[in-house]
């Protein structure tokens, strides 16, 4: 059972993966000349708290896997 789970939380590491790729898609993106000043702050500001969010996601998966060892 436990290698299930953690083979599921590495199936949701990959994921975050994923998303941490795309979130700095959208942040390079903001640093399109076309945007105002305060669209690519705006953009920019989102992709921080995205990237921080998955920070937090990252750290709790690690937590759950040291106490399934």
């Amino acid at each position: 059972m436990t290698k299930d789970i953690n083979h599921r939380l590495g199936d949701i590491v990959d994921l975050l993966a994923t998303v941490r790729y795309l979130n700095e898609a959208v942040f390079m993106a903001a640093a399109d000349r076309s945007l105002t000043r305060d669209a690519t702050n705006a953009i920019q500001a989102v992709s921080g708290e995205i990237d921080s969010k998955l920070l937090a996601v990252e750290e709790r998966i690690e937590e759950i896997q040291g106490e399934l060892k």
